[in-house]
């Protein structure tokens, strides 16, 4: 435990001293984000904390020989959606160019474990259980899908990096419960270093606001990392079922379906960008930065407790899989209250009103007039109710 602890204080120092050392660099580099009409942020803001993040950790593997732990296909695919990012946060790259590369990443990363023990336990019917290119198809879906769930969360101050730091400290828990030291070295560097980006990014009574952004690199890489630790989780011979080992990345996976939606319905693409994601609703309904990414990471650790749970007790993967309901549920009422399209008698009732009270009263919500999902502007001090 002593050697753990000090580990971690030298990966997270080493990780803050990285970041500061780029910070100085980014805009040299052309690695900076400007503030637009998603963006509300003040001034550019270097987009480094990613590339400091997995410097630190490829370093740290690398010094202790502990790179082979999660074997050459994770570095390759990591290198590919870096790589990528990088490009992305310089200059902005075509969703579908993106989307390609996450997917060969994917396919890279699928092909370094056996697939064959999958784990849904009696889920799925024993004929498609046993057949690999089916399960091989759901890990690639799921690696790309959960690549771009991080990326969509990466909109509010300490909110991406301090998820994956809550999953993957739900994950380092798991490994070491069901006896996976191979993973616990990995998983505790990673968390070390994230740690140290957010002493840069994280808003507190010392950060007033972020002095460094993740950047797509960053964030796609994180989203990559969590699902890759989740499909060799679940593909170990002591193996999770995979249904619980979602209910750890499930606030990020059910907003991303979600937003999809919804912006299918509203015949939009898919990959479009706007202001409705969950994090965006807190904001346009009077949360402050601070108070969004406290909720949605308390959210996540609850629901990474429910997994853990439903692991160590080997609650059938059936069971868990419906239990998925109820964070789907309770996301699918929220957005419905936060967008001002609840049901009647929830708006007769006043749920709205107690659910999101809000705290900051010079803040008011101006909705545009089609009645659009989440397409809200924030308005200070104009007085003009929501």
């Amino acid at each position: 435990m002593f050697v753990l602890a000090v580990d971690s204080l030298f990966t997270l120092t080493m990780s803050a001293f990285l970041i500061a050392v780029l910070k100085r660099v980014s805009r040299a580099l052309s690695l900076i984000d400007h503030p637009d009409h998603r963006k509300r942020h003040d001034g550019v803001i270097p987009l480094c904390g990613g590339i400091g993040i997995f410097l630190t950790f490829a370093a740290i593997s690398l010094l202790v020989g502990n790179l082979s732990a999660l074997g050459a296909n994770y570095w390759l695919a990591l290198f590919i959606v870096v790589a990528v990012g990088v490009i992305d946060d310089k200059r902005p790259l075509p969703a579908t160019v993106r989307l390609a590369a996450q997917l060969a990443a994917a396919i890279i990363l699928v092909s370094g474990v056996h697939i064959s023990f999958f784990s849904f336990g009696a889920l799925l019917p024993a004929e498609i259980a046993a057949h690999p290119p089916f399960l091989f198809l759901i890990a690639i879906l799921f690696v790309a899908g959960l690549i771009n769930a991080w990326n969509m969360m990466d909109g509010v101050d300490g909110l991406a990096g301090g998820s994956a730091a809550v999953a993957l400290m739900w994950l380092l828990i798991i490994a070491d419960f069901k006896a996976v030291p191979g993973l616990v070295f990995p998983i505790e560097t990673l968390v070390a270093a994230i740690c140290g980006f957010l002493a840069f990014n994280m808003r507190s009574p010392w950060r007033a606001r972020a002095s460094v952004f993740l950047g797509d690199a960053g964030s796609t890489a994180l989203g990559l990392t969590i699902a890759y630790l989740i499909v060799i989780l679940s593909t170990l011979e002591s193996a999770v079922t995979f249904p619980a080992l979602l209910w750890i990345v499930i606030i990020p996976v059910v907003d991303t379906l979600s937003l999809m939606t919804r912006r299918i319905l509203a015949r939009r693409s898919p990959m479009s960008a706007d202001r409705w994601h969950l994090h965006h609703l807190f904001l346009d309904n009077g949360f402050s930065p601070a108070g969004t990414t406290g909720m949605i990471m308390l959210a996540s650790a609850i629901c990474g407790a429910i997994g853990f749970i439903g692991a160590r007790a080997e609650v059938p993967a059936g069971v868990m899989a419906f239990s998925l309901i109820l964070p789907v549920g309770a996301h699918t009422v929220f957005v419905l209250l936060a967008s001002g399209h609840a049901p009647t008698w929830a708006r007769a009732l006043g749920l709205r009103q107690q659910i999101l009270s809000q705290p900051t009263p010079e803040v008011a919500v101006l909705r545009s007039s089609d009645g659009d999902y989440g397409k809200s502007i924030v308005a200070k001090k104009t007085g003009i109710e929501a």
